[in-house]
């Protein structure tokens, strides 16, 4: 007869295999991964990937849905893009959060070429970032939908786009709580509709929106955004775009750019890395009413 220790040892093996928790990655000098990119190639939906200081020359693509890179401190831990490429793309996946880096010099001429590029990619946070230097600050591209970019400093982007934040054929994204300065065109909304654009600072941009659809928000809640070459209108008349589209309520002044609360993300209940393997729960169950009967048994 199977003792009672070998059934209990067996059920917890059996419950320890089929269960899958969220992992933090730790990405810096003296950690497991030297590089970002080395950490997403592992990385899977529901870990966290935490990146000391230092000066990372990389670009890194990230193609897996639902994980976390967060940055130690964004004024010390910088991506430098060698302007070849977006310095970080999230390319055609969902719930990823990026926060806490500086990121300079990225983008090889294209408008999709950013600091950060979402390409196709739906319910994406960007936050906490500054974005200098770069060809296109943040692109938010064809089909990507549901991101948020709040919390950043985007300025000095340049070349033949130089857009602070470019969104192109993209829908009901929210922009706020962004500073937006020093660039060619503060805002560039192209064949876009429904986007929130809110509460940010446009400073001394030499354009500071464009929107050729006529169909986005630029204030919402009686809240519009800041604008440095707004001479006391009530309103905020956006030319560029040919559509005269509205901001309803410009500030008066500046606001502060508050730093948004990052939580690293629990894996998504649903997901891999949220679920047990698959039949391991009618299988535990089986195991359980074994030993259920061999326990009444030995009584």
């Amino acid at each position: 007869m199977v003792s009672r220790k070998i059934i209990i040892i067996l059920y917890l093996l059996i419950l320890n295999a089929g269960l899958v928790s969220a992992q933090t990655l730790n990405v810096g000098q003296g950690q497991a991964y030297s590089t970002i990119q080395s950490a997403i190639d592992v990385a899977k939906n529901g870990d966290t990937i935490l990146v000391g200081e230092g000066t990372y020359n990389e670009n890194p693509l990230i193609k897996t849905s639902g994980i976390s890179i967060i940055g130690k401190n964004k004024e010390n831990t910088i991506l430098e893009g060698g302007k070849s490429s977006s310095g970080i793309k999230i390319d055609m996946v969902n719930n990823v959060v990026l926060s806490g880096f500086t990121i300079r010099n990225s983008g090889a001429g294209g408008s999709q070429d950013a600091g950060i590029t979402i390409f196709k990619g739906i319910d994406n946070t960007v936050s906490n970032m500054n974005i200098f230097s770069n060809a296109v600050g943040i692109s938010i591209y064809q089909d990507s939908n549901n991101n948020v970019i709040s919390g950043n400093d985007i300025e000095s982007s340049y070349g033949s786009y130089g857009y602070g934040v470019y969104i192109y054929a993209s829908n009901d994204n929210k922009i706020f709580n962004n500073n937006i300065k020093n660039n060619k065109i503060g805002i560039y909304v192209y064949s876009a509709k429904t986007n929130r654009i809110y509460s940010n600072n446009l400073i001394d941009n030499n354009n500071q929106a464009y929107d050729n659809s006529g169909l986005n928000s630029w204030d919402f809640d009686k809240t519009g955004n800041y604008w440095s070459d707004n001479k006391g209108s009530s309103e905020y008349v956006i030319t560029l775009g040919g559509k005269n589209v509205k901001d309803n309520f410009p500030l008066k002044s500046a606001i502060s750019i508050r730093p948004e609360p990052v939580a690293t993300q629990p894996a998504p209940i649903g997901s891999e890395a949220a679920k047990s393997t698959p039949g391991f729960t009618v299988f535990a169950s089986i195991i359980s009413l074994i030993a259920i009967g061999i326990f009444r048994m030995k009584r």
